[in-house]
């Protein structure tokens, strides 16, 4: 019989680093010049889960804007120059835990990343914090045409990682790491398992999820998954 699970796929943002507030910062400085101003509290119970796209689609709809594709293009593109000076900034860190659990699963499961966050951002903070070599397959904002919340990335992660190890994995095969609840909902309807991380929503956000743990620490995430191997 199969041990479960056979691949572990992680989103980015605010699971692996806590990069949310780099790309609030950033929302926040290029719509104040629209004349929207985004609060913290409005991007993360808006924002999250989407990725640059569909978040700022969303907020010039709401504000009675009309969001078309020049328009969002524009924005997109000060806001990735806003990102790459917070990241050579060093405005980041690996989250509590991340370190010691994504090496520990790394010795015994394939890994992959899906993120609604652009290829350049994701490379340079896993480089920052030294987890670059723990991700063969990266699925981010560029390889998708329909973003997150959408679960199409995490299917496309999926056979990417099936490509890589040279095994076809199935979605109710792998673990996906989360902490967007919008997201959660979507995956766990195509058939993922999902441990949902308290680092953006609070536990009561997150029951959707098969699992919810406040950080990813090794202590925390082995009792209420105790199949996991987290080797030394």
């Amino acid at each position: 019989m199969n041990l479960w699970p056979q691949a572990v796929l992680f989103d980015f943002d605010g699971v692996l680093v806590n990069s949310e507030p780099l790309h609030f910062a950033a929302f926040h400085e290029v719509l104040k010049a629209e004349g929207i101003d985004l609060t913290e509290q409005q991007y993360y119970r808006q924002l999250l889960g989407f990725d640059d796209r569909g978040g700022f689609q969303h907020v010039l709809a709401i504000h009675g804007r009309q969001p078309d594709p020049d328009t969002v293009r524009r924005l997109m593109s000060r806001k990735e120059h806003a990102m790459q000076q917070l990241i050579h900034d060093r405005k980041y860190q690996a989250l509590p835990g991340v370190d010691q659990f994504v090496r520990a699963l790394s010795r015994s499961y394939p890994l992959a990343i899906c993120s609604g966050a652009l290829r350049r951002e994701i490379e340079m903070m896993l480089e920052g914090v030294n987890l670059r070599d723990c991700f063969p397959v990266i699925v981010s904002a560029e390889d998708v045409q329909v973003g997150k919340p959408d679960p199409r990335g995490y299917l496309l992660t999926l056979q990417q990682l099936s490509e890589y190890t040279g095994r076809t994995l199935s979605p109710d095969q792998c673990l996906v790491v989360e902490d967007a609840p919008s997201v959660i909902r979507s995956v766990r309807n195509v058939g993922f398992s999902v441990l949902a991380v308290a680092t953006s929503h609070p536990l009561t956000e997150l029951s959707e999820a098969n699992w919810a743990v406040n950080a990813l620490q090794g202590d925390e995430v082995r009792k209420l998954l105790p199949q996991l191997r987290l080797s030394a």
